[in-house]
């Protein structure tokens, strides 16, 4: 069942966020290996969760971004050693599944046909928020360095955060990969909706939503590969774009309300 595997899910990224804080807490480091292992084995149950569910649906597709951001923390600190995105991702991750649990999981039943279409569009507009979220995360955990550098304070936070370098380096990196899974996830809803429906009857809502996160992420990676933006202006950016997004999004969701779909 979907309920059990995302219950299991959503401890081991509770645990995984305990693991994150300990530090700040005054407790030793934790090693490596048990912070990649926890939220690993988290993600593990929850693809199996995510599997026996339709893929459509406001629940699915908090849950999927949720899994994705567990991922992409996963491969941020497997390549980057950027473990500090975890005070961020982990308590997010556990936040959207118990968040989807609420919503209520409904289980697959749509033909395998629309299936391929209808996921592939899904996987790919969640991942590319979700990797906008990362990027965000990553500029948040910049500043903050930033912040504590300008200062001379050398604490906690100066041993635990990596270089601000690495964290610009995964700034860009997810606003550049970000962008094209997005617009690959716009051009599958319209090939969707013609194959499926007809036609372009879609809700305005999500057409107006998705095209200003793609608009934001577009020209967020405009600005940093073609205009060479960096640091602490690039942060601010990223920041600024994601906080425009999660705007608009409750905008909508609060004018045009519906439990069916994502937005």
């Amino acid at each position: 069942m979907p309920y059990h595997f995302h219950l299991i899910a959503l401890a081991l990224y509770g645990a995984a966020t305990a693991l994150a804080l300990a530090p700040f807490a005054g407790r030793p480091a934790v090693p490596r290996g048990l912070l990649l292992a926890v939220p690993s084995a988290g993600a593990a149950f929850h693809v199996a969760g995510l599997v026996q569910m339709a893929p459509a649906g406001l629940a699915f597709g908090v849950s999927l971004l949720a899994f994705f951001i567990v991922v992409l923390q996963l491969v941020s600190e497997r390549l980057l050693r950027v473990s500090a995105v975890a005070l961020f991702t982990a308590p997010l991750a556990a936040g959207l599944v118990g968040l989807a649990l609420l919503l209520g999981l409904a289980p697959a039943g749509e033909s395998a046909g629309r299936n391929v279409w209808l996921v592939l569009h899904v996987a790919l507009s969640v991942l590319g928020l979700a990797l906008l979220a990362l990027a965000f995360i990553a500029a948040a955990l910049y500043l903050v360095q930033f912040r504590e550098l300008k200062a001379k304070r050398f604490g906690q936070v100066f041993q635990v955060f990596p270089p601000l370098e690495r964290l610009d380096l995964l700034n860009r990196s997810a606003l550049v990969v970000g962008f094209p899974a997005l617009t690959l996830g716009v051009l599958l809803a319209v090939g969707y909706a013609v194959r499926f429906t007809g036609g372009f009857r879609v809700d305005p809502a999500q057409v107006v939503w998705g095209l200003f996160t793609w608009a934001v992420l577009g020209a967020a990676v405009w600005l940093r590969v073609g205009r060479r933006w960096t640091g602490r202006r690039a942060a601010v950016l990223s920041i600024a774009g994601f906080g425009a997004v999660l705007l608009v999004y409750l905008a909508l969701k609060i004018t045009t309300p519906g439990t069916e779909r994502f937005l």
